[in-house]
């Protein structure tokens, strides 16, 4: 297969890889905290230093976990043209305060050096943003995710809260997102044997988004048909998320598993105090 049309394999979205490390031995519902405890501090960092500092428990993650760089690089490659599109838009739709440094013009719009340093900083958020992202779902299976989520949200049952349906919802979007990926390759094909420009001519993130962009409609379509089905198919199998249902995975919950949450709680703390103070 070539790798222009590498959707499926290069989609680290719902792939779990299994290993033997202290990561994946871990309780999922510490992993899952862990992951959203990182992923708020670097949301909420608002420094460069915070960004920079927020990459090295990425970083560690992959190392403790043994998980591949590559396919987590392929998706930053993938995902770099819309990254650009959006800093550029941060550049030249930003409007900051008269005394900031104009450091030039495009097209009628002043450039200032705070909206290049955001620019910058959104490019890198985003970068390590995805990272994380791979390294969480590298590490832990879907059913092993909706276990947790399911462990997790209980006590919100006694306030009638959904937590059935939002944990099948949950479920269900991460094993669709190998099938997306899917359906993107044949589309692609399909345009390329009509006279679709699929060729790689080296890295131009302008190209790569010209030639997505055409995916975006026919992809959408085929994914509200497949989700119709689906609908249908599990109201016809008198599926119901709102009764008692119980749990392949037995959660226990050990001294190193508070020890994740404790270092994460603190590393997202430093995160953020950091970027304050900087």
């Amino acid at each position: 297969m070539s790798s222009r049309f590498g959707f499926l394999g290069d989609t680290t979205l719902g792939q779990f890889i299994p290993r033997d490390s202290w990561f994946h031995a871990r309780d999922p519902r510490a992993r899952i905290i862990a992951f959203f405890m990182l992923f708020s501090a670097i949301i909420f960092t608002t420094d460069m230093w915070g960004i920079a500092l927020a990459f090295l428990p990425v970083v560690i993650v992959f190392l403790v976990a043994a998980l591949p760089i590559q396919s987590t690089w392929k998706g930053i490659k993938r995902a770099l043209p819309f990254i650009l599109i959006l800093a550029v838009l941060q550049i030249l739709l930003s409007r900051g305060m008269s005394s900031e440094t104009v450091i030039g013009t495009v097209f009628g719009f002043e450039i200032t050096r705070d909206a290049v340093l955001s620019a910058l900083m959104l490019i890198f958020k985003f970068i390590v943003l995805i990272a994380l992202i791979n390294a969480f779902v590298m590490s832990i299976s879907t059913a092993q995710v909706t276990a947790a989520l399911f462990h997790l949200l209980k006590p919100l049952e006694r306030l009638g809260f959904p937590v059935n349906d939002l944990t099948m919802v949950v479920q269900i979007t991460l094993r669709y997102l190998p099938l997306v990926a899917q359906m993107a390759e044949k589309t692609a094909k399909a345009q390329a044997a009509r006279g679709g420009d699929w060729e790689q001519r080296g890295f131009n993130p302008v190209r790569q988004a010209k030639r997505v962009l055409p995916l975006i409609v026919p992809l959408l379509i085929n994914s509200l048909k497949r989700a119709e089905n689906m609908a249908l198919a599990m109201e016809s199998r008198g599926f119901n998320a709102g009764k008692k249902r119980s749990s392949f995975y037995s959660m226990k919950f050990n001294w190193q598993d508070g020890l994740l949450i404790v270092v994460s709680m603190m590393v997202a703390t430093i995160i953020i105090v950091f970027s304050r103070i900087f």
